[in-house]
């Protein structure tokens, strides 16, 4: 249905474009040749700092985002070809779902474009922030499976955990072990779960499970962000700060939108300030819809940004939450699908459907959104998962709405709540394969959230 009425608006457009009884649109602001054809935005959408902080107001270093509307596929397509014939290098070419995308390269500058066909909408992003963008991933061929890791935090539950002064309501953290022996890490858990002894009993999990011994790093290959919140990122945080000598970060992908534009937590900024002094040599990029790239036997697609919330017509963002600015990505090993939702709701689950067919949502294993707050029971009901992988307690999540949304596809033994074990999955060729476990987490022991060993 979004497709069909985005084809008669833009019918319509073009149509009074072609008699004049219509303008254009907004001015062109980006230092690359304008776009011919359809209605170019009335404004500028300013589009974050990456690793840079911007707590103390815009860095001047941010990424530019101009949007069109009312276009078409052949437009699209002409546009590339011009800025071929401009000089632009077009080093990275892609299609995925319902998204074409390509990135080309002037004068040093990095240019991301995409059209998506559903909505006839392009747009263009000067991306000043990406450190790495045409060699960021890599691939390996010693395995097909990975190992996906739900780490066992305490969480605040009704009973002998209620007390949420040292019991977290929320956090995440997902580890993924890949067939060389290397780490994906996703997000990282609140304020209340990161006690000095859980830090510890992390570290000598992932020790564990690559088989790195005393003295060697341990090597993240890849860490990824979904949004500002400080529940998705203050264990990592913290992580780094006490163990940045024994971990090596290769890589990092986040696309946290403006402070100027959506709210994020004060840490946010801190952790970022750590990523650029504790690890300075890691390969940032800034993830936008359309990319797919490797990491070692797994792929990696973006489905859905921040930026696809955006309103192609006004340039601005009807986001007023970061959860709804997560970074949504489809993580594939061995042929078996694992999406990562980040706290979307319904507002986030609407863009994708209008970008993407629901073929796109379809997963083996589904991360529960916004730790079952919301009730988004439409990526529920077309992912069609083997498993529901939940941050929440089990007896907290029970009376939330996104528990109701997903026990009307999913049973009971399907619902893995990180309050009730450390569950693993092992997606191989063969299927997937569920164990669980329990590190020695404890409650928040009040200990510094700061420090730096």
């Amino acid at each position: 249905m979004v497709k069909v009425i985005s084809y008669i608006f833009t019918f319509i457009y073009t149509f009074l474009a072609s008699a004049g009884i219509v303008q254009n649109g907004g001015n062109w602001a980006l230092d690359i040749p304008a776009y011919e054809g359809g209605r170019i935005c009335d404004d500028v959408c300013l589009d974050g700092s990456g690793i840079l902080s911007d707590a103390e107001g815009p860095t001047g270093t941010e990424s530019r985002m101009e949007l069109v509307k009312f276009t078409s596929a052949e437009d699209y397509e002409k546009y590339c070809e011009d800025l071929e014939s401009a000089g632009y290098e077009n080093v990275y070419s892609n299609t995925l779902g319902g998204v074409s995308c390509n990135a080309f390269r002037y004068d040093g500058k990095l240019y991301y474009t995409y059209f998506t066909a559903n909505t006839n909408e392009v747009r263009i992003i000067e991306d000043n922030n990406t450190r790495v963008f045409e060699d960021f991933g890599y691939s390996s061929n010693e395995g097909e499976g990975v190992t996906v890791y739900q780490f066992d935090y305490p969480y605040a539950d009704f009973g002998e955990h209620k007390d949420e002064d040292i019991y977290s309501t929320n956090g995440m953290m997902y580890i993924i072990k890949l067939a060389d022996n290397k780490l994906i890490v996703i997000d990282g858990g609140s304020i209340r779960q990161s006690s000095d002894k859980n830090i510890d009993e992390c570290m000598k999990l992932m020790r564990r499970i690559t088989g790195a011994r005393e003295g060697e790093k341990v090597n993240i290959a890849l860490w990824y962000g979904t949004h500002g919140h400080s529940d998705h990122v203050t264990f990592f945080y913290k992580l780094i700060g006490y163990y940045h000598s024994e971990i090596n970060l290769e890589r990092a992908m986040f696309n946290y939108p403006s402070l100027s534009l959506v709210e994020h937590d004060e840490r946010i900024d801190m952790y970022r300030n750590r990523l650029g002094e504790l690890c300075p040599d890691v390969q940032y990029l800034c993830p936008h819809t359309g990319m797919s790239f490797n990491i070692a036997n797994v792929q990696i697609d973006v489905l859905y940004t921040q930026e696809d919330a955006v309103n192609a017509l006004t340039g601005k963002t009807p986001v007023d939450n970061a959860n709804d600015g997560s970074t949504v990505c489809r993580i594939t090993a061995a042929g078996k699908r694992f999406l990562v939702t980040g706290d979307i709701n319904i507002l986030a689950q609407d863009k994708i459907l209008s970008i993407h067919d629901k073929a796109e949502i379809k997963c083996d294993v589904l991360q529960a959104p916004h730790h079952l707050y919301n009730a988004v029971a439409v990526i529920y009901d077309y992912a069609g998962a083997d498993y529901v992988l939940c941050p929440m307690s089990e007896g907290r999540g029970a009376w939330l709405p996104g528990n109701a949304s997903a026990r009307l596809f999913y049973g009971k033994n399907q619902m893995l709540y990180a309050g009730n074990a450390m569950y693993i999955i092992e997606m191989n060729a063969d299927g997937l394969a569920l164990t669980q476990d329990r590190t020695d987490c404890v409650p928040y022991d009040d200990s510094s959230m700061n420090g730096v060993h």
